[in-house]
């Protein structure tokens, strides 16, 4: 038995030393798909002394697949943007079905004031799609298209719509032109996390479109994250622990060379682990909040600067279910075309209805609302049956049919009321440009070694807000601290 024991160690002595990588202790702040991604890449690359603190009571973090009156439904992240060069399209796709998502429902469109919907306007709205591509090939011809960091997304859709309709014969009077308008600019808000107020125009500019579609994953999303778990051991995982404190360097750094890294657990339980290496892959938002009280020392100055000017957006997700359908599916989705005069009927704290663009059939018997970030911040903090209520009575308005029952069950999001999370995706704020993401993500070093590493999906620049942004910069940051120890 002794023998047996001598020649284990031996075995893994010679294992950790022939890989040209130095065993170390390397703690994941964050158990979603960066930081499991993170985790995976360091322990295929044998460095498998890892602890991932996660606050929440699960892995996954914006990535959630749950059921809802026996159906899957995602929480979070929906769908993968993209085939091409997609690398979490990649892996799921070599061991579950897929689906592309075309999204080519006709559905309806009809208007808040009840009038008629004719042809024109239909063909205006779809007309209305283009203005994406326009966007992006005129910013694409710009010399210099950094000088725009200060455009409003709104601004500069709104000129090129303008111009649209004067280079076209377009025999609509300004109400429904405006409508067609807000309504696009409603559906971009779902897309960019925020109300193009608030975007900036390089936004368009910055994310890297990749071809291929929009893919759904029958089973579920968060199958990705039993895919990346294969590799790493489950004692690994810490879950319902929430980090306080990671102490990289100065006169409190308890152990030399360490980075202490402070937690607290569900029980009010607190402990401390010394790492060599610590990839803090927590949301933007949380990040922002706690920055100044979690990082001994704190950023940088300019470090700080450039996180403080990054944004993260808000998108939640209304699902409603009705034991008995009142629709016909060819209706859907049943878009809403809010005429300018429209608030009048309304009370000033019930504006966010003209938020609401459509209305689409999620599964057999439940009703899919998104909630941009005016809907979430206005009416999420209500009740789950009175947010149905109001949607209902909105439907009824625009069916034009008092008999359309409330739902019987609700499933709301809040990702933005969250404490782990604070918002949903990430997106380019006025005055930020690709630098400030380079700038927020650089590591803290010390004699120029990476002690504190940033991982997530609002570090990756040109896939910011996506699943596979976040997959990246997980691996971004796991291969830095390879590279580091690995043999000349």
């Amino acid at each position: 038995m002794i023998t047996n024991n001598i020649l284990l160690a031996c075995l893994i002595l010679y294992q950790i030393y022939s890989s040209g990588v130095q065993a170390q202790k390397i703690v994941i702040v964050g158990g979603g798909v960066s930081g499991l991604s993170a985790a995976n890449y360091l322990c295929r690359n044998d460095i498998c002394d890892i602890t991932i603190l996660e606050a929440e009571d699960r892995v996954g973090g914006r990535l959630y697949t749950d059921t809802f009156e026996g159906e899957i439904v995602e929480r979070g992240a929906q769908w993968m943007h993209g085939i091409d060069g997609n690398p979490v399209y990649s892996l799921i796709s070599q061991n579950y079905p897929v689906i592309v998502d075309d999204h080519d429902e006709e559905g309806s469109i009809h208007r808040s004031s009840g009038k008629a919907v004719n042809g024109e306007m239909i063909n205006l709205l779809y007309d209305a799609e283009g203005l994406y591509d326009e966007l992006n090939e005129k910013l694409m011809a710009l010399n210099n298209p950094s000088t725009e960091k200060n455009t409003v997304l709104v601004n500069a859709a709104r000129k090129l719509w303008d111009d649209m309709l004067n280079t076209k014969p377009v025999n609509l009077e300004k109400a429904v032109t405006d409508a067609i308008f807000h309504y696009t600019m409603t559906q971009w808000s779902m897309e960019d996390g925020e109300r193009a107020q608030n975007v900036s125009v390089l936004a368009y500019l910055y994310y890297h479109y990749l071809e291929g579609g929009d893919v759904i994953v029958p089973q579920g999303y968060s199958v990705l994250l039993g895919l990346l778990q294969r590799d790493i051991p489950k004692s690994c995982v810490n879950l319902n622990t929430e980090v306080t404190k990671i102490i990289w360097d100065g006169p409190e750094v308890t152990s030399p060379g360490k980075v202490n890294v402070k937690y607290t657990n569900n029980d009010g339980t607190e402990g401390q682990i010394n790492a060599d290496h610590v990839i803090v892959t927590v949301s933007l938002g949380v990040l922002q909040k706690h920055h100044r009280t979690m990082l001994v020392p704190s950023f940088p100055k300019q470090q700080a600067q450039a996180l403080d000017t990054m944004r993260l957006g808000i998108v939640n997700k209304i699902f409603m279910h009705f034991e008995k359908k009142f629709w016909n599916d060819g209706e859907f989705p049943y878009r809403f075309l809010w005429d300018s005069d429209i608030k009048k009927e309304f009370r000033e704290d019930a504006h966010w209805f003209t938020e609401i663009s459509q209305v689409e059939i999620y599964r057999e018997n439940i009703l899919l609302v998104w909630a941009n970030n005016y809907i979430s911040t206005a009416v999420l903090h209500l009740p789950d049956q009175e947010i149905g209520r109001r949607i209902t009575m909105l439907l009824r308005k625009f069916m034009a049919n008092d008999m359309i029952p409330f739902p019987d069950n609700m499933y709301v999001t809040r990702w933005h009321e969250n404490k782990h999370f604070l918002g949903s995706y990430s997106y380019i704020a006025l005055g930020e440009t690709t630098a400030t993401q380079e700038i927020a993500r650089i590591p803290l070093k010390v004699n120029g070694v990476p002690k504190v590493l940033f991982a997530g999906e609002a570090t990756d620049i040109g896939r910011y807000s996506t699943i596979d942004g976040a997959y990246r910069s997980g691996i971004r940051e796991a291969s830095r601290i390879v590279k580091t120890h690995s043999s000349e």
